[in-house]
């Protein structure tokens, strides 16, 4: 097993509020090019294979409460979207806003813009205000400012979807609700090396200062050294900040220097369309299988036509029910669990033709009726 680590020097601009004006408009970038238009189905990576781990099959359970309650009834609460540029943040919340609605609670869904100065002012008026519950999707709480201080001191039920708990949060955050990188990374790791016959060859991109993602493409080093003798991997970080204008060459330098590289992780499907770019730059389309993590409809149709090698899905829909039936615990004083552990499946073009169509219009989200399992649980009908 060989291991490269390239480097582009150390930055830690995410870390300092000013950059996050730059870093928000970047992504704003990045989000728009993988949520909107098209791409040329020639400018991606491997035709996928036959190979069949266990993360790539289906999902028939699911964590999940099973104590039923009622929710309470004349609740009024924040929806926190990462951004609305971002699709999996828009069609979380699109579904949460829907499901509470149904249950008669008055919503306020708030664009987050990817900008935590944003974010921060959005909860600190929606707390000081007296809201009832609050549900952020992929907005760390960390990086608010003032405002959990006053979400912890009122005590306002507080669910924070698409991040895992950390040693260091700030406190004020109730329930967590999200896919665990280090076993998404493990089955990231296991798939590549089936796929290819144990001899891959890796380049591992990841985004410093996201925990998720850097904990996730960690594992898969990991994996990838302890099990897999013929691996080579070469990991490189790219700044948050310039993904739009760094991203694209650097795929293209890594190809160029690294010809042998036949696998890439990108690590979020955010960034999907600038990594293709830079494998069509490098003349090294259809030659490399490109995999990525979240499961966007436009990268499940990627898989399907052979543009994308792999997806590491986790189902945006079905985390919104489970937002709200966690808030609503909450708010009508029943315990909740701390973390929920979202699944996650591996598809690729072997498994995608056996994939139902509205995965292409929503993403995947289990083949569990949890619609049904929540209503049940609710005594409540949200259609």
């Amino acid at each position: 097993m060989t291991t490269r680590s390239s480097r582009r020097g150390p930055d830690r601009s995410w870390r300092d509020p000013l950059v996050w004006g730059v870093w928000a408009s970047a992504m704003l970038l990045v989000l728009t090019a993988c949520s909107g238009g098209s791409l040329d189905t020639a400018s991606g990576a491997g035709s996928g294979s036959d190979v069949l781990t266990d993360a790539m099959k289906p999902v028939t359970k699911v964590a999940a409460p099973t104590e039923k309650f009622t929710q309470p009834k004349d609740k009024h609460i924040l929806i926190l979207s990462c951004g609305s540029s971002g699709q999996g943040c828009v069609n979380e919340a699109k579904e949460e806003e829907r499901v509470a609605k149904s249950l008669g609670w008055t919503v306020d869904v708030v664009d987050g813009k990817l900008d935590p100065t944003v974010w921060n002012q959005v909860v600190k008026q929606a707390a000081q205000s007296g809201v009832d519950g609050i549900i952020a999707i992929s907005s760390d709480p960390n990086l608010y400012g003032d405002a959990m201080e006053i979400v912890a001191d009122k005590d306002i039920p507080f669910v924070l979807t698409q991040q895992t708990p950390g040693d260091k949060d700030v406190k004020g955050i109730d329930t967590y609700i999200a896919p665990d990188p280090q076993v998404g990374g493990h089955d990231v790791a296991k798939w590549i090396i089936a796929d290819s016959g144990g001899r891959a060859n890796v380049l591992v991109i990841d985004f410093p200062g996201f925990a998720n993602v850097n904990q996730r493409g960690a594992k898969i080093i990991e994996k990838l050294e302890s099990d897999c003798e013929d691996c080579t991997v070469t990991k490189v970080d790219q700044a948050p900040a310039t993904i739009g204008t760094g991203l694209a060459p650097l795929v293209t330098n890594q190809l160029q220097q690294n010809p042998g590289i036949d696998y890439i992780w990108g690590s979020d499907d955010c960034c999907v369309s600038f990594m293709q770019q830079g494998i069509q730059q490098a003349g090294r389309t259809g030659s490399v299988k490109l995999a990525s993590m979240t499961g966007y409809p436009e990268q499940m149709t990627q898989i399907k036509d052979g543009t994308m090698g792999a997806e590491l899905a986790s189902p945006t829909l079905f985390s919104a029910w489970l937002a709200v039936d966690s808030l609503g615990r909450l708010m009508a004083g029943e315990p909740t669990q701390k973390y929920w552990a979202l699944p996650q499946r591996i598809w690729t073009k072997s498994t995608i033709d056996k994939a139902p169509p509205e995965i292409f219009k929503v993403g995947w989200n289990t083949e569990v009726d949890y619609q049904k399992m929540f209503e049940d649980l609710w005594g409540t009908s949200t259609s």
